[in-house]
């Protein structure tokens, strides 16, 4: 019971320390070397893991398990992220992004049915998001290049901010730090996770999202008095200067951030299994394989190539100092967690109360959704809970995906819903509204997607 004390005040401690804008990996490394030197202190539980070499000391063993974590995560999962945010970057930075978004918004000429384009608009929101993971970064270039032309429609400004701060909702993202960790937490491949839940989940619940959007913003624009028909023609004027993306890249470039989903069905038990890549290996071969077309591109100008690969290897620093840090920190915390007996004692809550995986899932839902709302970031939410989740999952005797699935998507849904979170503030600076506006606009949307996600992901893990 002192250990289950001691855990729940440290969460406490840890929430208030994220809320205030601390140092997250800071803060979740102290709380978790806290928890463990308790554990230690009060004989409450064991954290050393099989293949860590123990010191002699049992308060030593805590620096070298910190050890442990980093030399595991940063050879695994932490690689695997920096490569998958360095190709990222890459892919920005030669303009293939840019390329797949002209191909993407050609369609919004053809629509003008203004509660029509509200979908369609989400929903090549959507698209642009399997290629930029960054949600501030989405929204802001699907803001800039498709709200002028959907205000030319005499859409509400207002749904054309809800629509593209919503664009990062439900992810669709194929490769990212939170689904390489997901999968890890699932016991899953990337491919596995992605193709059989991720993408079956969540493509009906964005189609209901943009369902949801255009009945929702139909419904507050008559309530407001908008009429769309007396504001055709109306030019959207945006809160500070935003640059169009370069155009100079070849067409052929918006497969480039394709690329390596492609290369991950090709390589595996579906198409050649002969061959045997890392995903990791398999990214970097991405990189060789694009910096081949900028060689091409730029008739070999070596500055060019050395710029490119400047730009990937800077994004993996970043990476490192910011969500790997997040995730082996996570780690950290998570195992000081389970050291003072606090899994332990949500498993035997959970049995006592009649929960099954359903009711653990949603209690672990809006446990993400509340702090997601709160700190405004899905990192933070979503890291520290996901690595406790193997273990719970194992001992209810369910399958991980039912737990880690739902909470990865709320995490990214419920950011709309937070008037701290980057994307809302982004987006609400540049067409100067009060960011609660975009929130009252974003919110059904959002709660329709929190719902039909999670029944989904029962259909489909269950």
């Amino acid at each position: 019971m002192l250990g289950v004390s001691i855990g729940i005040i440290t969460l406490i401690v840890v929430g208030w320390a994220i809320l205030k804008g601390k140092y997250a990996p800071l803060v979740l490394f102290l709380s978790g070397a806290i928890m463990l030197l308790c554990s230690v202190m009060f004989d409450t539980g064991t954290f050393m893991p099989k293949k860590a070499l123990p010191t002699g000391n049992d308060y030593l063993n805590i620096i070298e398990f910190i050890r442990y974590m980093f030399s595991t995560r940063l050879a695994g999962l932490g690689l695997l992220i920096m490569v998958m945010v360095g190709f990222a970057s890459y892919m920005t930075h030669i303009g293939a992004n840019d390329a797949f978004v002209r191909i993407a918004i050609k369609p919004l000429g053809l629509i003008k049915n203004p509660y029509v384009m509200v979908f369609i608009a989400f929903l090549l929101g959507k698209l642009v998001s399997m290629v930029i993971t960054s949600a501030v970064g989405l929204g802001v270039l699907c803001l800039a290049l498709m709200g002028p032309a959907l205000a030319a429609l005499g859409m509400n400004k207002k749904s054309i901010g809800a629509v593209f701060v919503t664009s990062g909702a439900a992810s669709l993202v194929l490769i990212g730090g939170s689904t390489a960790a997901a999968s890890a937490a699932s016991g899953l491949s990337i491919l596995d996770y992605v193709f059989l839940y991720k993408i079956p989940a969540g493509l009906p619940t964005c189609l209901a999202m943009g369902i949801a959007h255009a009945f929702w913003q139909r419904y507050l624009d008559r309530k407001e008095g908008w009429v769309c028909k007396d504001h055709i023609g109306d030019k959207l004027i945006f809160e500070g200067e935003v640059k169009a993306p370069s155009s100079a890249a070849p067409m052929i470039y918006a497969l480039l951030p394709f690329l390596p989903m492609i290369l991950v069905v090709v390589f595996s038990r579906y198409v050649l299994s002969s061959i045997k890549l890392d995903i990791s290996a398999l990214i970097l071969l991405c990189v060789v394989v694009a910096m081949m077309f900028e060689a091409v591109r730029w008739k070999g100008d070596f500055k060019k190539l050395s710029e490119g690969l400047k730009v990937f290897l800077q994004a993996m620093g970043k990476a490192m100092s910011g969500v790997v840090a997040l995730v082996i920190a996570a780690g950290v915390f998570a195992e000081g967690f389970k050291a003072l007996g606090m899994l332990d004692a949500i498993v035997g809550l959970a049995t006592d109360f009649g929960f099954g995986a359903l009711g653990m899932s949603i209690m672990f839902v809006v446990i993400t959704v509340l702090v997601t709302i709160i700190a405004g970031s899905n990192g933070a939410s979503f890291y520290p809970i996901v690595e406790m989740i193997p273990k719970i999952a194992k001992d209810m005797g369910v399958n991980p995906v039912s737990l880690v699935l739902p909470m990865h998507q709320a995490s990214t849904i419920a950011r709309p819903l937070s008037p701290v979170a980057g994307v809302v503030i982004a987006i609400a600076g540049m067409l100067k509204m009060n960011p609660l506006e975009l929130i009252k606009r974003s919110s059904v949307p959002c709660i329709v997607g929190l719902i039909v996600h999670h029944v989904l992901v029962f259909c489909l893990a269950v």
